[in-house]
C-alpha cells in the first residue's frame, strides 16, 4: 500500500504543476538592476533545482550563478547578490544555515518551501518567499520546487524563460511516461546504471542517479561529456560487473553518438533517449520517468521506496552535532 502511494507521487506530475501554478510568490522586490550574482542554496531533492537553473542560466544569465550544496556560503557572496534558499521541507540544516548567513552578509535572500523554519524566517524578516504544496517526499515534488523557484526569481526580476504550467503539462499528457518508466525498471532491475550526458543535460543525469540511489537502494554513476572522454571512457575497455548505460542525447549531438558506438564496441548495453529541444521540457519529462522507474525497481525487489534510512539517521546525527560541525567550518574559513 505504501508503495503504490508513493508511486502516485510521480505519477500525478500534471496535477502537481497545476496546483504550483496558482500559488504565488509573496513579499517580493524589484532587483534585476545591481544584483551581481545569484546563489541558489539546496540539498538532495532540492538541491537539484539549483543544477538545473544554473544550466539554465548559462545561456541567459549575464551574472554568475554559484550553487551551494553545503554549510558554507562562498566568501565572494555579500551585498548585492541574490540568494535562494530551496528546501521543501523547509528544516533542512545545510540549508537553514546558509540562509542565515547570507542574511547576516546583507546578501538579499528568497526562500522556496512547504514550510517549516525557513518559511516562518522569510516571514519575520520580510524576505521574498513562495510556499509549494506539502505532504510529499522533496523529490517526488521536483517539478514544483523548480516551477516555484522559477516563479520566485522571475518576480524578482530574473527570467530564466521557463514555461507556464499549461504549456508543462500538455507536454507531460502527449508523453507516455508511465510506460517509458515501467520499460527502464525492467531493463535496470539488475543493473547498476551509468547515465551519461552532455553538460547541459548534467543535472537531469544526476537526478536519475540520486532517484535510483533513494528510490531503488542501487548505487548508481552519472558520467558527462566532452569530460568523459578524457577519463572515464578508458575505465569501460576491461570492465566487468552488471552495468547498463542510460545516455540521455540531444539528437544533434556527435559526441553522444560517438560515445555510444564506443560503449556498444565494448560490449555495454547502451539504453538511449533522444531529447528535443524542449530544455526544461525534457528535463521534467525524463525526471519523472526515472522515478517511476527506480520506484518500480525497489517494488519488484521487495523494498520500500519512500523509505531512506540512512538520510534519516544522518539527520539525526546533525542535529546533535551540528555545533561542532558548524565550528568546523567557521575554522576553515578563517585559515
Amino acid at each position: 500500500m505504501g508503495s503504490n502511494h508513493f508511486l502516485k507521487e510521480y505519477l500525478d506530475w500534471t496535477q502537481l504543476i497545476e496546483e504550483v501554478e496558482r500559488v504565488e510568490p509573496l513579499n517580493t522586490v524589484s532587483l534585476s538592476e545591481g544584483i551581481k550574482g545569484l546563489l541558489i542554496v539546496g540539498m538532495g531533492g532540492s538541491g537539484i533545482v539549483g543544477d538545473v537553473i544554473y544550466s539554465l542560466s548559462s545561456e541567459i544569465l549575464e551574472i554568475p550563478v554559484t550553487l551551494v550544496k553545503d554549510y558554507q556560503v562562498p566568501k565572494w557572496v555579500g551585498k548585492n547578490w541574490l540568494a535562494v534558499a530551496v528546501s521543501y521541507s523547509g528544516d533542512t540544516v545545510e540549508t537553514l544555515t546558509c540562509l542565515n548567513e547570507v542574511i547576516r552578509r546583507g546578501a538579499q535572500a528568497a526562500v522556496v518551501a512547504s514550510g517549516g523554519e525557513m518559511i516562518k524566517l522569510a516571514k519575520e524578516k520580510k524576505l521574498p518567499y513562495i510556499v509549494v504544496p506539502s505532504g510529499r517526499t522533496p523529490r517526488s515534488s521536483f517539478p514544483a520546487l523548480l516551477l516555484a523557484t522559477a516563479k520566485l526569481l522571475k518576480s524578482l526580476g530574473i527570467d530564466l524563460g521557463v514555461p507556464r504550467g499549461k504549456q508543462l503539462t500538455e507536454f507531460l499528457r502527449r508523453e507516455d511516461t508511465s510506460r517509458l518508466g515501467y520499460e527502464l525498471a525492467e531493463k535496470l532491475l539488475d543493473k547498476i546504471p551509468v547515465f551519461a550526458s552532455s553538460v547541459k543535460y548534467y543535472p537531469l543525469a544526476l537526478r536519475a542517479k540520486d532517484e535510483f540511489n533513494e528510490n531503488a537502494k542501487v548505487p548508481a554513476k552519472v558520467e558527462t561529456y566532452p569530460e568523459g572522454f578524457h577519463n572515464d571512457i578508458v575505465g569501460w575497455e576491461a570492465w566487468f560487473g552488471s552495468f547498463s548505460v542510460v545516455l540521455f542525447k540531444e539528437s544533434n549531438n556527435i559526441i553522444l553518438e560517438f560515445l555510444r558506438e564506443t560503449l556498444l564496441s565494448a560490449g555495454l548495453e547502451v539504453i538511449t533517449y533522444e531529447l528535443s529541444n524542449a530544455y526544461v521540457e525534457e528535463i521534467i519529462k525524463w525526471s519523472q520517468v526515472v522515478g517511476i522507474a527506480s520506484v518500480a525497481v525497489a517494488m519488484k525487489r521487495g523494498l520500500n521506496p519512500k523509505e531512506t534510512k540512512h538520510i534519516r539517521e544522518y539527520k539525526e546525527f546533525i542535529k546533535q552535532n551540528i555545533s561542532v560541525t558548524l565550528l568546523n567550518y567557521q575554522k576553515d574559513e578563517q585559515v
